[in-house]
């Protein structure tokens, strides 16, 4: 077995170990697993680990209910993926979160949380189709012009 065949099975099974960890319910010690994994990769230079790393993260903090930081991870992997098929899985996984991000602030602004479904919209913009972003950009607009006390 070369060096690169034990690092591969030793990252397979720390992968197996956060998989244990996540369905215990121990979030945190499987993050801490998913850090390890990542500073491995870092320093394999190892891109497209770091992007399946930053997924498998995504998924979690989806699991913990933060979908901003589902949002941000998902960032991360696509700028440490190549084009490609890698590439196409996170960019749907992407839109998929955006989009329960969307009902989550437009859940936040009916609710009265306009700072919240601000946050979330801001940061959902860029992943939107066309006819989805401008609704989203004028929502954006006017929640900023009722904070900034010139609602009409």
């Amino acid at each position: 077995m070369d060096e690169i065949e034990i690092i591969a099975d030793g990252i397979k099974a720390l992968y197996n170990t956060a998989s244990e960890q996540i369905s215990k319910g121990r979030y945190d010690e499987a993050e801490e697993v998913f850090n390890t994994i990542e500073r491995t990769v870092e320093v394999l230079g190892y891109k497209e680990g770091i992007g399946m790393v930053r997924v498998s993260l995504a998924n979690l903090s989806m699991m913990r209910g933060n979908i901003l930081d589902a949002l941000t991870h998902m960032e991360v992997a696509k700028e440490n993926y190549s084009p490609g098929e890698n590439m196409r899985a996170a960019c749907d996984t992407q839109t998929k979160i955006s989009l329960i991000a969307l009902e989550i602030g437009m859940k936040k602004e009916n609710d009265g949380d306009l700072e919240g479904a601000l946050e979330l919209f801001e940061k959902i913009l860029p992943n939107l189709n066309e006819k989805r972003a401008a609704a989203v950009a004028g929502e954006i607009e006017n929640i900023k012009r009722y904070l900034e006390g010139n609602a009409q």
